[in-house]
């Protein structure tokens, strides 16, 4: 039977005074939550706009023949730009 050789120990102070994120802390400075937020809403439009667009398309050409299509639609558009409005409100301050 071969011997399992023992595994190196890491040399990691106990005060933990290593900070694996040093790298990043140029950029730390120049971020504020603001341009954060805007990014991550961002996003979050570029993805709603996909999913509407798939789910508008998907309703129209497979759900035609239901009288709830059209209405669906229409709840998700206002109930998403509800929802956006709300979010993008508290940005200005």
């Amino acid at each position: 039977m071969a011997a399992v050789p023992d595994a190196p120990a890491l040399s990691v102070p106990i005060d933990g005074s290593i900070n694996p994120l040093a790298g990043f802390t140029a950029y730390a400075g120049s971020l504020d939550a603001k341009t954060i937020a805007s990014v991550i809403l961002a996003l979050m439009f570029a993805f709603w706009a996909l999913y509407t667009l798939v789910a508008t398309y998907h309703l129209l050409r497979y759900g035609h023949r239901s009288w709830l299509t059209v209405p669906a639609i229409g709840i998700h558009l206002f109930v998403s730009f509800s929802l956006a409005v709300y979010a993008v409100s508290g940005l200005a301050r």
